[in-house]
């Protein structure tokens, strides 16, 4: 297929806006799944000082050409100052999965 599909992640440190943050993402349809894993350590330094907070990471299925809007949608909705959003190019896929991801993920003009 010519389009690739990749994934976006996000951390966030509550479980009510990470869940909110999946659902307005798969009802815009800009991603095929949303996955909310708990537990996440993150260390980091932030304003010169060292920091450890328990997060969620979410990690969203969806296609290169609907990256940049959802990358954009969370950055929006986010509640970091500077929120974590990365975007990682998948090299293989199973086919029927690459199929449904990319019948599930719509970008919307609009």
């Amino acid at each position: 297929m010519s389009e690739s599909c990749c994934i976006v992640t996000t951390t966030i440190d509550n479980a009510k806006i990470a869940s909110t943050l999946a659902k307005g993402v798969l009802a815009k349809h800009l991603a095929a799944c949303a996955q909310i894993i708990p537990g996440v350590t993150s260390h980091y330094e932030w304003q010169g000082q060292l920091e450890a907070s328990q997060e969620l990471l979410l990690q969203f299925k969806t296609t290169e050409k609907c990256a940049r809007k959802l990358m954009e949608y969370i950055k929006k909705a986010h509640t970091y100052d500077t929120p974590e959003i990365t975007m990682i190019r998948i090299g293989e896929i199973d086919s029927d999965y690459e199929k449904w991801l990319k019948m599930a993920v719509v970008l919307d003009i609009s």
